[in-house]
């Protein structure tokens, strides 16, 4: 019992690191909406007890808790559909980086066991998961001190308006955010079959390109804005 509510409050500081990293990758507000984050984190962390302790299933854990993400950033975060896949694929990518490298550092110190990936209430896997929402955390404090991070997406709400998701604005980010999910869908049969390197290499590519088309995008704001200023001082 002792042993389940522990999980289920590592689940919770799980699920608000993955967010709050995310947003904070992507310059958008978190302070205002700490509410939220914690009540969805609750949930998030319920339904994954559920799924791979109660119902045993824990290679659907991950692709639901990504659909649920996405569903929670669009209806109450006002993110665009397209645009909170493509930062939660980013910000997931990104961590699951954290989550293996720091699962092969402790591997090779000789702290962690090859099989604790297939574990879900032992030490091992607590000190695992805290060491990873620790440093998430942490890379979320530094990344909203130094005001880093992508800007090219408006702090929402956003627009209610239809998206046609292959014009050219949009095609790279939806690319990059079905990527993300492949990346994600794959990621629990890759952990319980014991394969986190190849995990890790996906993982990179995904983020890797997620990381490109944010600079892109980021070049491609400051060019306009740029533009739009020279016009303003043309008209004046």
């Amino acid at each position: 019992m002792f042993s389940n509510v522990i999980y289920i409050l590592l689940g919770i500081l799980d699920a608000i690191a993955v967010m709050v990293f995310s947003l904070k990758l992507y310059m958008l507000p978190v302070a205002e909406r700490w509410k939220r984050l914690i009540g969805f984190g609750v949930l998030i962390a319920i339904i994954s007890f559920f799924m791979r302790v109660v119902f045993n299933i824990p290679k659907l854990d991950l692709p639901l808790q990504y659909i649920l993400f996405i569903l929670f950033f669009r209806y109450a975060l006002g993110i665009k559909t397209h645009l909170a896949a493509f930062v939660l694929g980013a910000g997931i990518s990104a961590y699951a980086i954290m989550q293996v490298g720091v699962y092969y550092l402790y591997n090779f110190l000789g702290i962690l066991q090859t099989g604790v990936l297939q574990q879900n209430t032992t030490l091992q896997v607590y000190t695992l998961q805290i060491t990873y929402v620790a440093l998430c955390f942490v890379v979320s404090f530094i990344l909203k001190i130094y005001n880093a991070g992508f800007s090219f997406i408006v702090a929402p709400p956003h627009d209610n308006r239809r998206e046609n998701y292959f014009s050219k604005d949009n095609r790279s980010v939806a690319f990059s955010a079905l990527l993300s999910a492949v990346t994600i869908c794959v990621a629990g049969v890759l952990l319980y079959q014991l394969n986190p390197f190849v995990l890790l290499l996906m993982s990179i590519f995904t983020f890797g390109f997620s990381y490109f088309l944010s600079r892109k995008e980021d070049r491609e704001d400051a060019r306009k804005a740029i533009e739009a200023y020279r016009i303003r001082n043309k008209k004046g």
